[in-house]
């Protein structure tokens, strides 16, 4: 079964149409560097602001900018009257902590859950939870295999999974032989950002995959999980097309939500 992410984003963006009617909401987003990824996700944000009536301010900054530079500015953003939720687009330099970063981010405008003691889901775990309700799945006694730490994808999904009742592994580069995880896994979430890191040789008939991951290659988005999977898989999210449309919808509905909350 492959997922139209698409579809199911239009579903829930339907909702939020009314929700956001009147409002005079404004979306930071705070983008260091060049990254193309990172650049078309922003475009989408963008974008689904104007169909919503949100505003998204752009705040770019060039990849040499300090650490200590940016987070005064962050901390500027983040204090302003006018700014309702904040974004810290990533990946950041490595020069430049994500932690110290998202930590300046207040919970009241943390709409990406990246933060200390977020009020909101964060939104790339939120899709896979709206697939698996949409899919009727459940977690419950399954061996959930989450390949990544990040905290976008890795961290976040590990802690849901175990909280659904899930068996979960983390699969990270420290992992040996992680093969033999995903081989036994019923259901794999990744988001290590490695394309064709699973292939179908390395998984079994029926496991749910959730490809959380976005990269480039030869001009195209790709994700973790070779296409080819998708003859093995239950259930199969796309990229593009799968979970990527369905985190873009998710993170209004925070921000519409930390609104509410304030």
């Amino acid at each position: 079964m492959i997922v139209d992410g698409k579809k199911l984003a239009a579903e829930l963006e339907e909702r939020l149409v009314q929700d956001a009617l009147g409002k005079k909401l404004t979306l930071a987003v705070v983008y260091v560097g060049d990254n193309p990824v990172s650049l078309r996700y922003i475009n989408k944000k963008k974008k689904m602001g104007m169909r919503l009536g949100i505003s998204v301010a752009l705040y770019v900054f060039d990849v040499v900018i300090t650490e200590e530079e940016l987070m005064k500015e962050v901390e500027n953003i983040v204090a302003d009257k006018e700014v309702n939720g904040v974004i810290v687009q990533l990946p950041l330099p490595q020069h430049i902590s994500t932690e110290k970063i998202t930590a300046l981010i207040s919970p009241e405008k943390d709409v990406d859950a990246l933060g200390q003691n977020p009020l909101v889901f964060p939104p790339v775990v939120g899709a896979v939870r709206e697939i698996c309700k949409h899919y009727g799945i459940s977690l419950r006694d399954k061996k959930v295999v989450v390949v990544g730490k990040g905290k976008l994808v890795g961290k976040p999904a590990a802690e849901w999974a175990r909280e659904e009742g899930g068996e979960v592994e983390v699969v990270d580069r420290a992992t040996k032989n992680p093969t033999e995880h995903f081989k036994s896994a019923d259901v794999i979430i990744s988001g290590a950002g490695v394309p064709s890191l699973i292939t179908p040789e390395k998984i079994k008939e029926g496991v749910l995959l959730f490809d959380a991951a976005t990269s480039e290659m030869s001009g195209k988005l790709v994700g973790d999980i070779d296409p080819a999977c998708v003859d093995k898989a239950g259930l199969f999210t796309p990229v593009p097309g799968g979970i990527g449309p369905l985190t873009v919808v998710l993170l209004f509905k925070n921000l519409l939500e930390l609104a509410r909350r304030r």
